[in-house]
């Protein structure tokens, strides 16, 4: 299916019914194999403690999209968007249940939208009614029973996104109408939200030189990378070289489990850096990876993005980078269910510096 087939198109619901003419949780669009392409961070923002679920909607009737974030204090983070892949700061709301799923739609049929949170229990969903300028009244209480099988539907548990130390939820839209499928991810483990726009820039465009060593994993063998942190739930492979879904050569990493990769090298000024960017594939299984950058000074920062299902993706994720610390470490963390699951492949992986 073409990606121009994904635009948001805003329009108006019946109550109680479809959430489909809103752009809701985008674990409903994981399962399709029309992404694939290039993925550039464009910007992290703010929300509530350690958010569970992500959904969008278009709460102004502006034709702009904009984020609803459930967090586990028993808030929302409401972020209205620019339309040019910018958001405003977080507008925080309370909730009456702690939140499992979250999902946007017209619940009383004014043409507005609104935002559900059904609890972690699945028993009972917080309502807040949208006033039509992106603005909401104070949440009302519902039981489970008192909405359409059609909406339940939206809410059912998604699959465990997890990876490296944190769970992370993700939506994918066009947050600045260029016909190109972006995402966006809270992250549990940061309270952020980080925005990535499609098709932001050609990979291997990017100039410099690379410090990584056996950055394609061309040898046969995964060395300098050392295995790192590893929070497997049940026994898994270590990562290896595997003859599959090669995006530039021979090899490309494998992994199964919740473990990370790891590269160290000579301490590098971030304001030396022009890309750090990497291919992954994880097929058929809607799991995250995680990039984290790793300072001389000890300090780190964790960045969460999904791969499509089917396809190799670019990420570009240079922007997260933080000012005035130097770079030593990048660790990539990959996730799959156990052994016999579907794995994290990587491939072309980059940290291109001035020449």
């Amino acid at each position: 299916m073409p990606r121009s087939q994904f635009r948001y198109q805003p329009r108006f619901c019946k109550p109680l019914t479809t959430v489909s003419c809103f752009l809701t949780l985008g674990i409903l669009f994981l399962s399709s194999a029309a992404f694939g392409g290039t993925f550039k961070a464009a910007g992290n923002y703010v929300v509530g403690q350690h958010p569970a679920a992500i959904a969008a909607g278009d709460f102004r009737g502006s034709g702009k999209i904009d984020l609803a974030v459930a967090n586990g204090g028993k808030t929302v983070s409401v972020l209205l968007g620019n339309g040019d892949g910018t958001f405003g700061k977080a507008a925080e709301y309370r909730l009456g249940v702690v939140p499992g799923q979250i999902v946007v739609a017209d619940f009383n049929g004014d043409g507005h939208a609104d935002i559900l949170v059904q609890d972690v229990s699945g028993a009972r969903i917080s309502v807040l009614m949208g006033k039509g300028d992106g603005s909401f009244e104070p949440h009302l209480e519902v039981s489970s029973g008192q909405v359409s099988a059609e909406l339940l539907s939206r809410l059912r548990p998604a699959p465990a996104t997890r990876s490296g130390l944190q769970t992370a939820s993700v939506v994918f839209a066009d947050f600045n109408g260029d016909g190109q499928m972006d995402e966006a991810v809270a992250m549990n483990g940061r309270s952020m939200v980080s925005i990535l726009l499609g098709g932001a820039e050609v990979p291997g465009t990017g100039s410099g030189t690379n410090i990584l060593q056996n950055s394609g994993f061309e040898t046969g063998t995964l060395a300098p990378w050392v295995l790192g942190n590893n929070f497997c739930g049940s026994p898994c492979a270590v990562w290896a070289d595997l003859l599959y879904h090669p995006i530039q050569g021979a090899w490309d990493a494998g992994n199964e489990g919740n473990m990370e990769l790891v590269q160290s090298f000579a301490a590098t000024p971030s304001s030396s850096i022009n890309s750090i960017g990497l291919w992954m594939l994880h097929p058929n299984y809607p799991a995250t990876t995680a990039i984290d950058f790793i300072y001389s000074d000890g300090t780190d920062d964790e960045f969460v993005v999904f791969p499509s299902n089917q396809n190799w993706d670019f990420f570009i994720v240079t922007s997260n980078l933080a000012a005035g610390k130097s770079l030593q470490e990048i660790g990539i963390w990959g996730y799959s269910g156990g052994i016999g699951s579907p794995v994290t492949f990587l491939d072309g992986v980059e940290i291109l510096v001035n020449n």
